[in-house]
């Protein structure tokens, strides 16, 4: 296997080994290391335009040795595929960010490629979004000088319309995106919401703000590519195209834990509903703590989120039951109880009429 050392991937690459007797040998990347007098059977690759690594998989294939590539970041090498469907992930993430009323957005990235264009065809797709991309404004700068990122970044945040929505290729992307709000004091979620096309659960949650992330199930893939390659080790043909697998689902974190709206009055119900799930706050009770008729309230909710108050209130008990789903140690009645639902067999009618599934079901 050839890939950079990602958890998920190795995970699924290895569970398949040890089902069917296979002997790994695990590279991250090929660095300084010479392997081609290696003898095996086949490889399992993150293809990336690497001089190296082109040429010794290029050896390899021209030997006879069956090769999986994870990515679609090379499509023009010549081997079997098996990849997220990027463009389903852009799509997820930007029908996320337009649930939550984000009207402007953005897909960042350091550099380009194929896998990049991919996420922002699906990203762009049914929604107005620009690019930022730092390689392409930034052209003679290392994308690793992070005090150039930032200073770039702060830019581009001084002339975006807000609130805006983004993006970021990668978790390394999301994270500079976020330290760079917090150095100018933007607010995540509130100004600035920011998901992540891939899920790593260690590095997204321990943020001073958790970042949400589009999970692409990269172990699923990982998993099923090897199973490819037990195929074509026994001599059956490559299949003609790319298998791409849709990505899992949306982890919900704080970084887009909010609706956006412009108008005073109601982002001011967006917070006090927010802050009194667990109390059984209603619609007619936030009207009157507000100041204003439940009718004025209504309207303007209405108008602003395209949907009922009550609707909105019923989506935020929701959210909040789904990020308390994902804590194993959190049991449905707790989570009830704190979204507001009347009971635990309340919120399991909810999660089905919104997924289709039960409250253990979402969890697993």
């Amino acid at each position: 296997m050839i890939s950079s050392p990602v958890a998920s991937r190795i995970n699924g690459v290895s569970r398949f080994a040890r089902e069917h007797g296979w002997h790994l040998m695990f590279h991250d990347r090929l660095g300084s290391a010479h392997p081609f007098d290696w003898i095996g059977d086949g490889v399992v690759a993150t293809i990336r335009n690497d001089r190296r690594e082109l040429a010794f998989l290029r050896h390899l294939a021209d030997h006879g040795i069956p090769i999986v590539d994870l990515t679609f970041d090379m499509p023009d090498f010549p081997c079997a595929r098996v990849s997220c469907d990027h463009v389903a992930a852009g799509r997820l993430a930007a029908e996320h960010f337009m649930e939550r009323n984000y009207r402007s957005l953005v897909f960042f990235s350091i550099d380009w490629g194929n896998v990049r264009e991919r996420l922002w065809r699906g990203f762009s797709e049914n929604a107005v979004a620009e690019r930022w991309v730092f390689s392409r404004e930034c052209p003679k700068v290392r994308w690793n000088d992070w005090g150039a990122v930032s200073r770039w970044l702060e830019r581009k945040f001084a002339s975006a319309a807000k609130p805006l929505g983004a993006l970021a290729y990668s978790q390394g992307e999301a994270v500079q995106l976020l330290a760079a709000t917090q150095h100018l004091g933007i607010r995540v979620p509130e100004d600035f919401g920011i998901v992540s096309a891939g899920e790593d659960l260690a590095l997204l949650e321990n943020q001073p703000v958790p970042i949400t992330a589009v999970d692409t199930d990269m172990g699923r893939g990982a998993y099923e590519a090897s199973a490819l390659l037990e195929r074509l080790m026994e001599g059956e043909p490559a299949p003609p195209h790319a298998i791409e697998l849709p990505p899992r689902r949306i982890v919900a974190r704080r970084s887009t834990d909010a609706t956006v709206a412009t108008d005073p009055l109601v982002r001011a119900a967006i917070a006090l509903f927010a802050s009194n799930l667990r109390s059984g706050v209603n619609v007619e009770g936030a009207a009157r703590a507000l100041g204003v008729s439940r009718n004025t309230l209504s309207r303007r909710i209405s108008a602003e989120l395209g949907r009922s108050a009550s609707a909105e209130l019923h989506r935020q008990r929701l959210m909040l039951a789904k990020r308390l789903l994902a804590d194993p140690d959190n049991k449905v009645e707790y989570v009830a109880r704190m979204a507001g639902f009347s009971s635990s067999s309340h919120l399991g009618s909810a999660l089905r009429a919104d997924c289709g599934l039960s409250p253990m079901e979402f969890r697993q």
